[in-house]
């Protein structure tokens, strides 16, 4: 038992400890002692799973390995459940990492749309509303190039005409 790999090897060992067992004169004595000592080494090795009483695991190894199946099954759908809560917590992670991304480049976006803005207005006065839709409407890097064309324009039409090279 202590050296079990896998649940076969354990159903191996337990048939095997039982015929031992079974011809033994002190038959009793080894049985509570052995019972004992395996529901200790499976609480240990399993730890979380509910093992029978003493009494029901001296009744045979049929059910003892009935309950070694039922507990390895029992382990695998708390380790799928166990699965899916972290890939549901991973997914919810990602979720609030790309909201907080897509916040942060929105933000940029308007701080970057306000300077250029104010940019204009100091410059050039009143901005034109198709000119405040174009701004709202515009990505990063449009935004950037026309604050880079607007510190040197001669007039505010400059800035959004496209240039030819």
């Amino acid at each position: 038992m202590e050296h079990t790999h896998d649940t076969d090897d354990a159903k191996r060992a337990i048939r095997y400890l039982g015929q031992a067992v079974a011809q033994s004169p002190f038959k009793q004595t080894i049985d509570r002692a052995v019972m004992q000592w395996m529901q200790y080494r499976l609480s240990r090795k399993m730890p979380g799973l509910p093992l029978p009483e003493l009494d029901d695991m001296l009744k045979g190894t049929e059910m003892l390995e009935t309950n070694i199946d039922q507990w390895k099954a029992k382990a695998v759908a708390e380790g799928m459940l166990l699965g899916e809560q972290k890939g549901l917590q991973i997914g919810k992670l990602e979720g609030k990492l790309e909201g907080k991304l897509e916040g942060k480049l929105e933000g940029k976006i308007e701080g970057e749309a306000h300077a250029l803005q104010h940019l204009l207005s100091r410059r050039f006065g009143a901005i034109p509303m198709d000119i405040v839709e174009r701004i709202a409407a515009a990505d990063l890097e449009q935004i950037e190039a026309w604050f880079d064309t607007a510190i040197t324009a001669p007039d505010i039409a400059s800035v959004f005409t496209p240039t030819r090279n």
